[in-house]
């Protein structure tokens, strides 16, 4: 039921297509190596472009929308399993009765589906629900061995198919592997439960681990066919490890300047409280997570050790839109919510009852106040949707396919489009390379001319561009500008923080068209 609400809530307020929406611009990229059978920016994302080329490919209507279509898919399957898990969490020590606890469960998991960010990224084409989904699988797998090895039974599946899954979900987001630590803590706390067959499961982790990482020979693989969309251009092995490692981000990495740290743990702060509704949420996550803590220690230390990477890692990320990485955090703190909402509809009504002698916990009055706080407690993913309904709604978001069809309309013949910014560029790499618009047109990235293998991509794809890069590095931009002006229309999208001397500029719609005197 959770996965079906969630997916409903989703559908109701999708993107109509390419959006700029929610730091979505990356979408363009996704979708362009997906219809062209390229790679995108590191690392390559191969789990993520297989599955959005099948979906394309089964839907091949709009393929922009079925982007977003595959987000709110993933993060409505993501929604149900915590439902699942969150029921399974619950029913190991809860009090309350099972229909009870599945009530609570899935009020949990809707709230976390109407969470803003989680919301925001089912509506757009992005990989942050896939990689919310292999965490929730990753956290039901580890919860059935723990039930595995308690009952006795065989142990070694739930751990294969963990690793299976953290290898498939590192080629959709390297920082799947930021559960590790988690992970390895729960492992280590029924290190005697499983006895000897810890090590045998862990050999199974690991084939499966194996397994699920040989999804990464599909960069090299598609690399081969010198497609327009070719980060990196994988088919060396350094070129691959330089992709999939993502080299030209490392210094993202743990890079926020120690003085916009203050800053940073703010809105960290300020993102814990909105998650779950405001502060009521937040504090009914803190009950349930001091409510772990007394019934399964291990439990309590491994989602806690989940929530202080993601959210050290996002802190540290030095990009505004890091906050996205807190999606895997703000799912483990939903498990917080889920022990919170079951505390409080088993210990209201016993207080109460004992407070005004109303009788025990099955008692008329304490039953019927148990059955209003249940349905109070379905109001609260009610509440989330209806706060974050207007930042989420993206049914009438057309910025970007405006943009693209305003820029295409503008340029003339063989134009040369200039871009700078993700948004631009992958927008116009959608409609040119993706769709087949405007074939005659070039898009050309100032930023990237710089790398050898997007220089020898151009060449390939536009060959009377190859003679005018030849030995071009970022000083030499201008003189690669003016030739091209030389030759062929020449736009700009964003400003290029570069000389053009003997170039004037004119207003051309959305672009702006660049070229010598003597032309105008």
């Amino acid at each position: 039921m959770a996965g079906i609400c969630a997916l409903g809530l989703y559908a109701r307020t999708l993107a109509p297509g390419l959006t700029w929406a929610h730091s979505g611009s990356d979408g363009g990229d996704f979708l362009a190596a997906a219809l062209t059978g390229g790679v995108p920016h590191p690392s390559g994302y191969p789990t993520y472009q297989l599955l959005l080329r099948a979906a394309i490919a089964l839907f091949p209507g709009d393929p922009a929308r079925m982007g977003n279509w595959l987000s709110a898919a993933c993060a409505a399957g993501a929604v149900a399993l915590l439902a699942a898990l969150a029921q399974r969490m619950l029913a190991a020590w809860s009090r309350n009765g099972p229909a009870q606890v599945g009530l609570v469960a899935t009020a949990a998991a809707l709230t976390w589906a109407a969470s803003p960010i989680l919301w925001g990224q089912a509506v757009i084409t992005e990989v942050y629900t896939l990689n919310a989904l292999a965490l929730v699988v990753l956290l039901m797998l580890l919860w059935r061995w723990h039930e595995a090895t308690v009952a006795g039974q065989p142990d070694w599946p739930w751990l294969a198919g963990a690793g299976l899954t953290l290898g498939l979900g590192l080629g959709n987001h390297l920082s799947l592997g930021l559960i590790l630590p988690g992970a390895a803590a729960w492992l280590w706390s029924g290190r005697r439960e499983a006895g000897r067959s810890l090590a045998g499961s862990v050999l199974a982790a690991a084939v499966g681990l194996a397994l699920g990482l040989s999804v990464y020979a599909y960069l090299p693989w598609a690399a081969a066919a010198s497609p327009p969309i070719n980060w990196e251009d994988p088919r060396t092995i350094q070129d691959f490890w330089r992709l999939v490692s993502g080299q030209i981000y490392r210094g993202l990495v743990f890079g926020v300047p120690w003085a916009y740290l203050p800053g940073r743990l703010a809105a960290w702060m300020s993102e814990a409280l909105r998650q779950f509704g405001g502060p009521w949420g937040a504090l009914l996550v803190l009950a349930g997570l001091w409510r772990i803590d007394r019934h399964d220690h291990a439990w309590w230390r491994a989602t806690g050790l989940i929530v202080l990477a993601y959210s050290v890692y996002a802190v540290a990320y030095n990009t505004p839109d890091s906050f996205v990485y807190l999606i895997p955090a703000w799912c483990a703190a939903a498990l917080w919510l889920a022990a919170g909402l079951d505390w409080l509809l088993d210990a209201v009504p016993a207080a109460l009852s004992r407070r005004f002698g109303a009788g025990g916990k099955g008692s008329l009055a304490s039953r019927t106040l148990s059955a209003a706080l249940l349905a109070l407690l379905l109001l609260v993913p009610v509440i989330s949707a209806v706060r974050f309904w207007p930042e989420n709604d993206l049914t009438r978001e057309h910025e970007a396919s405006q943009f693209v069809t305003e820029a295409l309309a503008s340029a003339a013949p063989r134009a040369v489009i200039l871009t700078a910014g993700d948004d631009t560029t992958f927008a116009l790499w959608y409609a040119v390379y993706g769709l087949g618009q405007r074939p005659d047109v070039a898009v050309v990235n100032v930023n990237l001319i710089m790398f050898d293998w997007y220089r020898r991509t151009l060449a390939e794809r536009h060959p009377d561009l190859g003679a005018a890069m030849d030995n071009v590095s970022r000083p030499q931009l201008d003189r690669f500008l003016t030739a091209v002006a030389a030759e062929r229309p020449l736009y700009r999208t964003d400003e290029l923080n570069t000389a053009l001397p003997g170039l004037v500029e004119e207003r051309v719609g959305v672009l702006v068209r660049l070229s010598k005197p003597a032309d105008k």
